[in-house]
């Protein structure tokens, strides 16, 4: 894991450090997404929980430990290299995601929030003694999710922390927590991964030529888990919603019914794609009021910068601000196909002129 953490392994190392030292009892990991935020929580929950890494004994009540029993100082930290070991029983069980101290909720399939009752059942952990650790670890996904019942069930907890836990709350803003809730987590701020680390992921994960890798890398917008995706399907959605993009003239309901059909059956399929529209947009956009060309050869940015030649200023602004509410809409489980559908119809309506 340690070696997915491009862009990150400094700020990864540095934390570790802090919780090896004086820890918080909760930390606010906050930044866009896909960039890499849950990796570090994965990667710090595991290193934290492995019985033979540097500072294994630690605790963060290191005046007691319960499961020694016994007073004791956290032991000095080492290298920052030697995280973990990977092969000890802790190891094994927090990989295999069946560690008994450590604990994830996030927002269930199908459903638009993270809910009272999954905030209480992490709670109600929290009250049990550490099975095998020196303290349990909790990571909470879509934080930016968790409703208004579910913050203030959290805040009883930030208020009074438990002993022996760490927590990691994972959002894409911070500002879509509660003040008293977020002013009461360590609030740490990811960045963005540069197009460098993007091209060299492609490059070294998918051995992708550096020439279409350095064109997804500019499309992601430092999300490595959107460069990924793009990667995976660079062909099909890519190709195909660029050139419905350059028909959109042309479309009527019927052509519109069938392109929500395949590119926007499912909710998760709807999202990325939506948020791809607007990333592509936004790159011909940039190619409109700049008036240049990309530096890429690939087949994808030639169209999109022919589309952006092609298209009025005002066609590209309104497609992409519709996709973003679109996508947007889907996410909070509005229906993906009608979103798709009305998408479409606004798309063609905006290049045609018509109001």
């Amino acid at each position: 894991m340690i070696e997915n953490l491009r862009g990150h392994r400094e700020l990864h190392d540095r934390i570790l450090a802090e919780l090896h030292s004086r820890p918080a009892h909760a930390y606010l990991f906050a930044g866009p997404h896909g960039i890499g935020k849950a990796l570090v929580a994965e990667s710090l929950v595991h290193s934290l929980l492995c019985e033979r890494a540097p500072g294994a004994n630690f605790c963060c009540r290191p005046d007691r430990c319960p499961v020694r029993g016994e007073s004791r100082n956290p032991p000095a930290r080492e290298a920052a290299d030697s995280t973990r070991c990977d092969c000890c029983a802790g190891c094994v069980q927090v990989a295999a995601g069946v560690h008994p101290d450590f604990f994830r909720i996030g927002r269930a399939p199908g459903r638009a929030e993270v809910s009272i009752d999954q905030v209480r059942g992490l709670i109600a952990r929290f009250g049990i003694r550490p099975a095998r650790a020196a303290m349990r670890t909790a990571i909470i996904d879509d934080g930016e999710t968790l409703n208004l019942s579910a913050q203030n069930a959290l805040l009883k907890t930030l208020e009074e922390p438990p002993g022996f836990t760490i927590i990691f709350v994972i959002v894409q803003s911070e500002r879509s927590l509660l003040d008293t809730v977020r002013s009461r987590l360590r609030l740490i701020r990811f960045a963005p991964l540069s197009i460098q680390d993007l091209s060299e992921l492609l490059i070294e994960r998918l051995q992708m030529e550096p020439d279409r890798a350095g064109a997804l890398a500019r499309l992601a917008r430092g999300s490595a888990a959107h460069a990924l995706a793009l990667a995976d399907g660079d062909a099909p959605p890519m190709a195909n919603l660029l050139e419905a993009l350059g028909q959109a003239a042309s479309i009527d309901f019927g052509a519109a019914q069938a392109l929500a059909q395949d590119h926007f059956g499912s909710r998760d399929q709807a999202v990325e794609n939506f948020e791809l529209i607007a990333r592509m947009l936004e790159e011909m956009l940039c190619y409109k009021l700049l008036g240049i060309r990309p530096d890429s050869s690939a087949a994808s940015m030639q169209t999109m910068a022919d589309l952006a030649d092609r298209l009025e200023l005002a066609a590209i602004l309104t497609a992409m601000e519709a996709a973003v509410r679109a996508g947007a809409a889907v996410d909070a489980m509005a229906n993906p196909r009608l979103q798709a559908e009305s998408w479409w119809m606004e798309v063609a309506r905006a290049v045609r002129g018509e109001q």
